[in-house]
């Protein structure tokens, strides 16, 4: 299963989304996000590409960005008491991720996710509710963190 986008047809620019990918993506290559490894990283871009672009449509990008980082501010904060390896404070990316994931399903709880389902010869797209794909979202990044 390939996620791709959600279905609603809210159009607009993401250039905050678009900053938010690449300044994670920096930072992974850079190795200052000492918690995750990279398919931590690569699935937690993943989902900020999924779940961050309504919520900057709907909300704006100064009001979306200005709450991603005082959440990524705050949560930083917590990783760094929790892994004493990364000192008082740690780049977070999960927990924001997570909750603007929380945001999209609060904005619109009706909202999907389309997928491809890639079986040879019979690829098809299907839409799989928003709560379901962040279910399999935490699922998958749990499940990368006990690797």
């Amino acid at each position: 299963m390939i996620p791709f986008r959600d279905n609603l047809d809210l159009r607009g620019p993401i250039w905050g989304t678009l900053a938010l990918l690449f300044v994670y993506l920096v930072l992974a290559l850079i190795g200052d996000i000492p918690h995750m490894n990279a398919w931590q990283v690569l699935v937690g871009l993943v989902g900020l590409w999924l779940f961050a672009p309504y919520v900057e449509r709907r909300a704006g990008t100064p009001l979306f960005l200005t709450g991603f980082v005082i959440v990524a501010g705050a949560t930083g904060f917590l990783v760094g008491a929790v892994d004493e390896a990364s000192g008082p404070y740690a780049i977070s990316f999960f927990l924001p991720v997570l909750a603007t994931a929380g945001v999209h399903i609060a904005l619109a709880p009706r909202s999907k996710i389309l997928c491809l389902i890639p079986v040879p010869f019979a690829m098809t797209f299907v839409e799989i509710p928003t709560i379901a794909m962040t279910i399999i979202w935490v699922a998958l990044e749990m499940l990368l963190t006990a690797a």
